[in-house]
């Protein structure tokens, strides 16, 4: 098993995916190093790929209402950024820049779409585990909101 493979089969992302078809998205990925400081993409910008984390670490960044940055989460190891790219087709909702020098695997909308053509099951587990994620991220965002709402009465 190659090193990519084993890596993506490591990914949440791709949990339940045969090995015949981690080959296959062996083929569609790319490996990308970030330096320090870079940015990967920029709230507001054409959204077409999502990113795994292998070595370093990415902020993510939100504009606040004065015009200044806030670190909204930190994402190490193991984590994705942009599933929601591959979904909704919509602008970056935050900037994503290296906090340390970054390997990331990149799978795009293209990439995605040739997966498709050849093993709809694997999109389908794809799409299965990014929907299972989001909701993660939405419990966990709705409990964050509820400590700064006032209380109901």
């Amino acid at each position: 098993m190659s090193q990519v493979i084993d890596i993506l089969s490591r990914m949440r992302l791709f949990t339940g995916l045969s090995e015949e078809e981690l080959r296959l998205l062996e083929k569609l990925v790319f490996v990308n190093r970030v330096p320090v400081g870079e940015t990967v993409c920029r709230e507001g910008d054409r959204s077409d790929f999502v990113c795994f984390v292998v070595r370093g670490c990415l902020d993510i960044v939100k504009q606040n209402v004065e015009g200044g940055e806030v670190v909204i989460a930190h994402l190490r190891p193991g984590d994705s950024m942009g599933e929601m790219a591959l979904v909704d087709h919509e602008p970056r909702s935050a900037t994503v820049r290296a906090a340390e020098d970054a390997t990331l695997i990149v799978l795009t909308r293209k990439g995605l779409d040739q997966l498709r053509r050849r093993s709809p099951n694997a999109v389908s587990l794809v799409m299965e585990n990014i929907a299972k994620l989001l909701c993660v991220h939405l419990r966990r965002t709705s409990s964050q909101l509820a400590q700064f709402k006032l209380p109901v009465g």
